[in-house]
């Protein structure tokens, strides 16, 4: 999209200028925008019955396909996702390959054709749980029930603390071309405060793996706001990861919410690190990410200059979903193992969560949906793509007609330097500024009703 010359509506001086300072002003609850509307609204309403309509309807694009395996070794103490903590190994993977085996049984019936895979991704849990034997049964599963592109984009999550460089050349063998691993943090002292240790040189030696390998992309995840963390102790993990240059990075504000998530009660919240120490860490590691050649990416992830998915946020090709950033664009999403999620363009669906649940659908014979939602109001696919546009192009012309009280707020925001707007008859130019990007789910929540009514998600820091 390119905006043409106009008249500016945000011509004054910003009032606030810092990150820190914005971030102070706009820190309340805000989701994520994986999607609109959010998981939230997921109702019970809706079941395998919807899910299996969908399945049938004919299609020739190609699928992006996700695959939960939820189990772990142990609990990482800051984690939200849905895991099985377990030491039984194969004797819980066995049933549970088995189960997957019927979920996707159950799809073809339903689909009545073959669909072909474009995007894979393995996440979890652990996806590493499973032996080497294990991701070879997983992968001949899928192949069977799925034509997977020849240009396949996979990728899988993996725990460093296990991995070793046979089982990393295995996976590459598989068909992975990319991978991503959990750093968190690198301080000892951190990592016991949220019991998951990894020693920086095995973290050294995953990383050398990963490239002997010849992974295409390697992503890891950092965590800002966990226990004992200082700006210092931050910043030797920042430098760490500058030194191990992934080509993706996922920077993550830590959610503290330990009344809906009870893993979380084993942390005291005298350790946590203050609103402005997680701030420092911010622009910390936006500064030197940006100085190692990094580009920021909505205001948690950061890629290459020379990754796909920098080379896709600059072309104007960016898309997000629950999987968040990816180039995979319009793609379907569909979900497999528990309580994972299929997003379509008219409908979301959500398996059951607990495992036993899982399988009993699944011997009952039915699709696991627990939950999801049908949309097709014109007003809410409206606000859909220019959530989406703000979230993944960081511009979007904006209908006037029907969206004055969103007008009206991008002016506080413009006030602020967060986006520049500008106005072309009946039609206003909305632009993300750098500084903007930092609080890119603010300026998405502005066409969002609901959180004009309630604020909810998780909170900016």
């Amino acid at each position: 999209m390119t905006f043409a010359p106009s008249r500016s509506v945000s011509a004054a001086k910003p009032s606030v200028s810092t990150p820190i300072a914005l971030l102070l002003k706009y820190d309340k609850p805000v989701p994520r925008y994986t999607s609109y509307p959010t998981a939230a609204s997921f109702s019970e309403a809706v079941g395998a019955a919807d899910l299996a309509a969908q399945l049938a309807r004919p299609a020739a694009e190609p699928l992006s396909l996700y695959v939960h395996v939820p189990f772990c070794r142990h609990a990482c103490w800051y984690c939200g996702c849905n895991r099985v903590t377990t030491q039984a190994g194969s004797r819980v993977v066995g049933p549970y390959l088995q189960a997957l085996e019927r979920e996707l049984q159950l799809i073809g019936a339903a689909a009545g054709q073959r669909r072909r895979v474009g995007q894979l991704h393995w996440g979890g849990g652990t996806p590493n749980y499973l032996t080497p034997a294990e991701q070879g049964q997983l992968w001949e599963l899928l192949d069977q029930h799925f034509d997977l592109a020849t240009d396949l984009e996979a990728s899988i999550e993996v725990n460093p603390e296990f991995l070793s460089r046979d089982e990393l050349l295995g996976l590459r063998r598989l068909g992975f071309n990319r991978i991503s691993f959990g750093i968190q943090d690198a301080d000892p002292e951190v990592q016991k405060a949220v019991n998951r240790v990894v020693p920086v040189e095995q973290l050294r030696r995953a990383m050398a793996w990963m490239r002997e390998a010849s992974f295409e992309s390697v992503n890891v995840d950092l965590i800002c706001g966990l226990p004992l963390q200082t700006p210092e102790r931050f910043r030797t993990t920042l430098e760490l990861v500058r030194e191990l240059r992934p080509d993706r990075i996922s920077l993550f504000s830590f959610a503290y919410l330990p009344q809906q998530l009870p893993l979380q009660r084993k942390i005291a919240a005298e350790d946590l690190p203050s609103q402005h120490q997680r701030l420092a860490m911010l622009e910390s590691a936006s500064q030197l990410l940006a100085a190692a050649g990094y580009d920021a990416i909505g205001m948690d992830h950061y890629a290459l200059a020379g990754d796909s998915l920098a080379v896709a946020a600059r072309e104007g090709r960016l898309h997000r979903n629950f999987q968040g950033y990816t180039t995979g664009g319009e793609l379907d999403l569909l979900g497999v193992g528990p309580t994972a999620i299929s997003q379509f363009p008219h409908l979301f669906s959500q398996n059951l969560r607990d495992l036993r649940a899982y399988y009993a659908a699944l011997e009952a014979g039915r699709l696991p949906v627990e939950r999801g939602l049908v949309v097709r109001d014109p007003a809410v696919l409206e606000r859909r793509r220019l959530i989406q546009e703000v979230m993944c192009r960081f511009r979007v012309a904006l209908p006037l007609e029907g969206f004055a009280q969103e007008w009206h707020d991008l002016q506080a925001l413009a006030a602020d330097g967060l986006v520049q707007l500008q106005r072309q008859g009946n039609q206003g130019l909305v632009e993300v500024t750098s500084q903007g990007r930092w609080l890119i789910r603010s300026i998405a929540a502005v066409f969002d009703p609901e959180q004009r009514r309630r604020a909810s998600g998780s909170r900016l820091v």
